[in-house]
């Protein structure tokens, strides 16, 4: 192994490196790599490595994006799975302000029914039409009707502290108004 090699090798595992950079720790060899007697054969099996020499890791999920065999679809739904707790925490915090309307906060949670919904379309599509939920035109349609009806009632909330708002500024007394101009002269 020439030296600019080596030098790369141990800078791609160096601990200085962010996480998602590192190489990952080789596996270990399989039993076929060994003699009977138990010594290490000749052949060195070695990691498949990409055009870069290293992997990346996102986060959790290690990722040779280089590889013409990513396989998107369980990337997808593991993004999927870990942006719901990020929600939740949302949703938590925003109950607890006391700051939304009631209807865009129903709008909100109603979300969490478009991902209920979606979960068991997306498995029925995949078990009974082999294929993804997308490709099936009336479920897809159902479980899209509900993410509607959630912008909808996020929209509506919205628009009704808007006009509440719009409504309280009408009603404040002349005088008031008047005397904000005084002092700002």
């Amino acid at each position: 192994m020439t030296t600019a090699a080596s030098s790369s090798r141990q800078l791609l595992s160096s601990p200085s490196l962010p996480t998602f950079l590192r190489r990952p720790p080789s596996p270990p060899l399989p039993r076929r790599f060994f003699s009977s007697s138990g010594r290490k054969k000749r052949q060195q099996w070695q990691p498949r490595r990409s055009s870069a020499g290293f992997r990346a890791r996102c986060g959790l999920l290690p990722v040779d994006p280089w590889a013409p065999t990513v396989d998107s679809q369980s990337v997808t739904s593991q993004l999927f799975a870990a942006s719901l707790f990020p929600y939740l925490g949302f949703l938590y915090y925003i109950t607890r302000s006391n700051t939304a309307p009631k209807l865009t906060l129903f709008g909100f949670y109603f979300l969490l029914a478009f991902v209920g919904a979606t979960i068991p379309a997306g498995i029925y599509a995949k078990v009974h039409y082999g294929t993804s939920l997308s490709n099936v035109d009336w479920l897809h349609g159902g479980a899209e009707s509900l993410l509607t009806l959630t912008n909808l009632f996020i929209v509506l909330g919205l628009r009704e502290s808007l006009r509440k708002i719009k409504e309280a500024k009408k009603s404040t007394p002349p005088v008031v108004s008047e005397v904000k101009e005084k002092s700002s002269v």
